[in-house]
């Protein structure tokens, strides 16, 4: 199915839950493919269903199942293989031509954000002791919460009626998707070698039934640069609106250039913000104590968080602001996540007030120097005074100094 064919008969159908909500032409690193957004009116979740080819025919139809993980897609993290899963089954769906990867918004196995990062908090707090589904089991949650009901309606929305070939590792997915009355025609490994950084999760993969080989045997495990402590969620002084529930290292790399730089090790902290019912995120890299940070509002974008050859605005800058807080050897970014899409399925970021809010909680009795775009500028503003985060800042009595503009690197990697 070729993109936009059949896409005024398909868009606002709905089957159970999940409402089409158009199309959207993807310009990835493997070539051109059509995202389907798609959302369920229940609980307002997004899905993509991202397509190459005609995927109505009923020959054998390659697809993956991919839950989010915002940490690699969006941040940089290779301490998982997540996004290395999801470039190689666009490269497989490329070269046949035709198949579909069905993303779904399932962070952390289904458990959310934020129970992946207590995860990861307590497995570095025990030095690699405890496996991440350990980790989940001390927490009260099953390895896997993760949910498949919504592709049924989604292959109904693309006319999907094919035996599906599943790119994964996991036989738990074939089993789900036999549960669900899915023809399923087999499938295929989407292979990765470890690494330092991720040598401990894959591990536990493997060790859980996952067709992977266990790497434990290949190069060592990358060390933690400093101790992680456990800790108990807690309201933040001064700022109560927000519960801190959770703090680890993120080795962050940026893939694809022709001398890939890091992993740079960022500390990740985990909010909840009861104000808006919101998961926030701010990443940190340096001392705790440095005199003069960077510091930067990064917008997310679902979107992008496919391997794009062009059109992508955020994850430039984002890579950029990477590179320009390692330079100078301190930064901040505090994320705003996506709220939805407009009816021209243009994204639409969340309030950004919570992100200058935390950004000043981390930068109590500080200088900091904004990294700008000018995509936060009030109309009419200055590089400096006009910078919507500078001004925010200063409101809750940060000391800023300039602005700094900030440019993504001509060519830069996205994915």
């Amino acid at each position: 199915m070729s993109a936009g064919r059949d896409e005024g008969s398909r868009r606002h159908a709905l089957t159970g839950q999940v409402l089409h909500r158009g199309v959207v032409p993807l310009d990835t690193t493997h070539g051109p493919f059509a995202a389907h957004v798609l959302q369920n009116v229940a609980t307002g979740s997004f899905a993509f269903a991202v397509a190459r080819g005609d995927v109505r025919d009923r020959a054998p139809l390659l697809a993956r199942i991919h839950s989010s993980c915002v940490t690699s897609e969006t941040f940089g993290g290779c301490d998982c293989d997540c996004v290395e899963q999801l470039d190689l089954a666009l490269a497989r769906i490329a070269e046949e031509e035709r198949g579909v990867v069905f993303y779904l918004m399932q962070e952390g196995r289904g458990s959310g954000f934020t129970a992946k990062a207590r995860d990861r908090m307590l497995v570095q707090a025990s030095r690699d002791r405890l496996t991440t589904f350990e980790a989940y089991a001390r927490m009260g949650l099953g390895h896997d919460q993760r949910r498949y009901d919504e592709i049924g309606h989604a292959c109904a929305l693309l006319g999907v009626t094919a035996p599906l070939v599943l790119l994964t590792n996991n036989p738990d997915k074939l089993a789900a998707l036999s549960d669900l009355e899915l023809e399923v025609a087999g499938s295929a490994r989407l292979r990765h070698p470890a690494s330092p950084y991720n040598q401990h999760y894959l591990a536990a993969k493997s060790r859980s039934g996952h067709a992977l080989e266990d790497p434990s045997g290949g190069p060592d495990a990358a060390e933690l640069p400093e101790p992680v402590t456990e800790f108990s969620p807690y309201a933040l002084p001064g700022a109560p609106r927000f519960v801190h529930l959770a703090t680890y290292l993120l080795p962050v790399r940026l893939r694809g250039e022709p001398a890939p730089g890091g992993p740079y090790w960022f500390r990740v902290h985990a909010y909840f913000d009861l104000t808006d019912g919101r998961e926030r995120v701010v990443l940190a890299y340096g001392p705790h104590d440095a005199a003069s940070p960077l510091v930067r509002v990064q917008r997310e974008s679902l979107l992008e968080r496919f391997p794009l050859a062009t059109g992508a605005v955020h994850k430039p800058l984002w890579h950029e602001s990477v590179r320009r807080m390692v330079g100078h050897g301190a930064g901040y970014a505090a994320f705003v996540p996506v709220a939805g899409f407009d009816p021209e399925l243009r994204e639409r970021p969340a309030n950004d007030d919570a992100a200058a809010v935390l950004l000043a909680h981390h930068l109590r009795g500080r200088t900091a120097s904004v990294l700008s775009d000018g995509t936060l500028d009030a109309p009419g503003g200055s590089a400096d005074a006009g910078d919507g985060t500078t001004q925010a800042l200063r409101r809750l009595g940060v000391v800023v100094a300039a602005a700094r503009p900030l440019r993504a690197t001509s060519g830069a990697s996205l994915h």
